[in-house]
């Protein structure tokens, strides 16, 4: 047999008085509690790779081609003082993908910028594995002429969001 407390006034009081002191501070805002975290998860990263993915599809809407988009970004890291490397706990993953023109007019392209690095399981320490732990993405719709221009836009000001994110939480001593 199983005997429950008598739940009081009191006791239902002190209970929910309880709930409320130690109820997060973000609870508010968990987004931007989400966003900090993301961001603050860039701290102490001495250097990335960049790998360049989906810009070889051949058709009138290829978005951007895979060398002097991988060497772009790479040299736009590097003039922000990021450096490059062949890092085995951080990688910089840029995404360019677009889907065959509209009646020869339109084309629609997805750009994601995602940092991804090694993280450890909280339910298990001994796993290890790569998580995308900073993620910024866009769509859009340009027409045929103004391929590569659109998508080439978006991905700079994805990937200067990630070098801002990145010198936030890195400073320069």
């Amino acid at each position: 047999m199983c005997v429950l407390p008598h739940l009081s006034g009191p006791r239902v009081a002190l209970g929910l008085l309880a709930l409320f002191i130690i109820t997060p501070a973000w609870a508010e805002d968990p987004v931007a509690e989400f966003e900090a975290i993301k961001r603050a998860s860039l701290k102490g990263i001495e250097s990335v790779d960049v790998i360049v993915l989906g810009t070889e599809a051949a058709s009138e809407c290829s978005a951007l081609p895979y060398e002097p988009t991988h060497t772009a970004v790479e040299a736009r890291l590097e003039r922000a003082g990021i450096r490059i490397g062949t890092s085995p706990t951080a990688y910089l993953f840029v995404s360019v993908a677009s889907v065959e023109a509209l009646e020869g007019l339109l084309c629609g392209f997805a750009v994601s910028v995602e940092l991804q690095q090694i993280v450890r399981l909280a339910r298990d320490t001994d796993i290890m594995t790569f998580a995308t732990t900073w993620h910024r993405a866009g769509l859009g719709i340009a027409g045929t002429s103004s391929i590569p221009e659109y998508p080439q836009h978006m991905l700079s000001a994805l990937v200067d969001q990630f070098i801002s994110a990145y010198h936030e939480q890195n400073p320069k001593k």
